[in-house]
């Protein structure tokens, strides 16, 4: 990774805004039925700017509102540190009355032996198995056990050349466990109990014995030691994806040191096996590579703060209209409450769509050339800077027909549709739906967009049932409704229960249509439910952060082939 987020961005121009990758994870999972899963992905940002538009609005200062703050930021996050966490008895003489077979029993040790060492390096070596470590301990371990058990059986040359050889030996990179062997009470006179078993035992038996004996406890110790760092890996990454304004999510029964897989209990989350992570904290110090122009523009602009914009907004899931009185034609005559350049008039005593007024252009750069939007419209639209990044992610990779599941207005469906897709637009507010048809008329792209007024869930069970019927789709963007603002007043937003339908339920219908997904959702959604939906699909994912002038707005969720494909080293932290 490069130091710093303009290096990073510096070498992303295959997109028309600067985009960063800001880390990568890789985590092993244990699933509710005890199978295993692997969740790859990245962690990236999108630096958007909408200045010009912004500054169209035009809102006069003296007609600013007193307006109830409806987001409260994650700009703030908590900078936690990661937690870091013998007597025995006498040998009995008796079977021992042969000259210094203690010493002579045991293997002839040359310096070749310290081939197998790993070199010093800065930090601390993560083994990948036990059979590595015991490849690199294994001498060390057994000889100097057997040295503590039995050194005063042998001579002083050859318990002084023991020794020495004990300590070239030593793993530069022991586990904690071993660190001071001698004094690990678990390590001494570990074969007491064969000799009291077996007295007529010889040397040879008793050291191949102790060396299976040895071999067992370092197995639980590694274990052991592994569980407690994979723990501090898993908090040390949580703590990093905070600091880059991410919601983990992640509990604390999912991470190794708080289950015991032995016991083979139930449990409802997936479990957390291993975990591997590469994060830039460079963008930790920003949540934005904010430019020299952004809080003076925020000052001086017209418009009302970033905090309150309409992608940040989604209401309810819309009462299905009665089919006998949907009409999909639009008329300025009969309908002008529809007409966005209307608003200000049409809203002048409703102060929470007057604010959203003075953004409009954000929302539609050609709103006065034609554009309609029910009151529901303007809290829902996501900004056109926003829709145009995510359709420049999208419409790539072969990717040329797209279903918008929840189109709203039409905001993304004109996107995806500019950048030369065929979309599939549904809503279930016909309203809402004939909206997004006089807006793609306006955009000029009404003729590569086929709107259907039903239920997504509805259109998907249809074509699962007909093949025939189903087109073949490349692509689907998800942007449910998040249940109004209050959603933001939560540090972590639910995908089950903030979205209305379940957010979950949408992803598993939407996956029998495509396993290519774009799920758009608030900047606080768990990342642990998100790598389960990657789990579901069995693809590597991708969360993008949309960096609206500085803000993070929203995340962007990509799965299959959608999701960044460039895959990163690994590494431990």
């Amino acid at each position: 990774m490069a130091s710093s987020s303009e290096s990073v961005c510096d070498d992303q121009g295959d997109y028309q805004w600067p985009w960063c990758q800001m880390g990568h994870f890789g985590i092993n999972f244990i699933q509710t039925d005890g199978s295993k899963a692997y969740v790859e992905g990245d962690l990236s940002r999108a630096y958007i700017k909408d200045y010009e538009l912004l500054r169209a609005s035009k809102r006069p200062k003296d007609q600013k509102l007193a307006e109830e703050k409806i987001q409260e930021d994650l700009d703030e996050m908590s900078l936690k540190e990661v937690e870091s966490e013998a007597n025995g008895d006498t040998v009995d003489d008796k079977i021992l009355d042969e000259k210094d077979m203690a010493y002579e029993v045991l293997p002839k040790w040359t310096s070749d032996k310290k081939k197998g060492r790993k070199k010093k390096i800065k930090g601390r070596y993560n083994y990948r198995s036990f059979n590595e470590y015991w490849d690199v301990a294994s001498f060390y371990l057994t000889q100097m056990t057997w040295l503590n058990d039995f050194g005063d059986q042998m001579n002083e040359e050859n318990k002084e050349e023991l020794r020495k050889q004990c300590e070239e030996m030593k793993p530069v990179y022991p586990i904690e466990q071993h660190e001071n062997l001698l004094e690990n009470p678990d390590y001494q006179h570990v074969t007491k109990s064969m000799i009291e078993s077996k007295p007529g035992s010889t040397y040879e038996e008793i050291y191949s014995e102790h060396c299976e004996l040895i071999k067992k406890k370092s197995e639980i110790d590694y274990h052991a030691h592994q569980t407690k760092a994979v723990t501090r890996r898993c908090k040390d990454m949580i703590s990093r994806v905070k600091r880059l304004g991410y919601a983990p999510g992640f509990e604390e029964s999912q991470l190794p040191s708080f289950y015991d897989l032995s016991t083979e209990q139930k449990h409802d989350k997936p479990l957390i096996k291993e975990i591997r992570y590469t994060i830039d904290d460079a963008f930790s110090k920003k949540f934005c590579g904010a430019d020299g122009r952004d809080e003076k523009v925020e000052d001086s602009s017209a418009s009302t703060s970033d905090s309150t914009s309409p992608s940040d907004s989604q209401h309810e899931m819309p009462t299905p209209v009665n089919p006998s009185e949907i009409r999909f034609n639009f008329d300025p005559e009969t309908e002008q409450y529809l007409i966005a350049s209307n608003a200000e008039k049409l809203y002048a005593n409703d102060p929470e769509i007057s604010k959203y007024y003075y953004q409009r252009y954000r929302l539609f750069s050609r709103l006065d050339e034609g554009i309609i939007m029910d009151r529901e419209g303007w809290f829902s639209v996501t900004p056109e800077a926003i829709a145009e990044h995510i359709a420049d992610r999208v419409v790539r990779h072969n990717v040329s027909v797209v279903v918008d599941a929840f189109t709203g207005v039409g905001g993304n469906a004109i996107q995806f549709a500019l950048r030369g897709a065929h979309v599939i637009a549904i809503d279930m507010d016909p309203v809402r739906l004939k909206c997004a048809r006089e807006n793609a008329r306006v955009y000029g792209v009404a003729d590569y967009i086929d709107f259907i007024c039903a239920d997504f869930f509805d259109v998907a069970a249809t074509w699962a049932a007909d093949k025939k019927l189903a087109p073949k789709v490349d692509a689907v963007f998800l942007s449910p409704p998040w249940g109004g603002p209050s959603y933001l007043k939560a540090k972590e937003f639910d995908l089950a229960t903030g979205c209305c339908p379940n957010g979950v339920d949408i992803f598993d219908v939407s996956l029998k249509i495509s396993p290519n997904i774009a799920y758009f959702l608030p900047r606080n959604t768990k990342v642990s439910q998100l790598t389960e939906l990657a789990i579901k699909a069995k693809s590597r994912m991708e969360i993008e952060q949309s960096s609206l002038n500085s803000k993070i707005k929203t995340i962007t969720v990509y799965y299959g082939k959608l999701a960044y494909r460039e895959k990163m080293p690994a590494c431990d932290t």
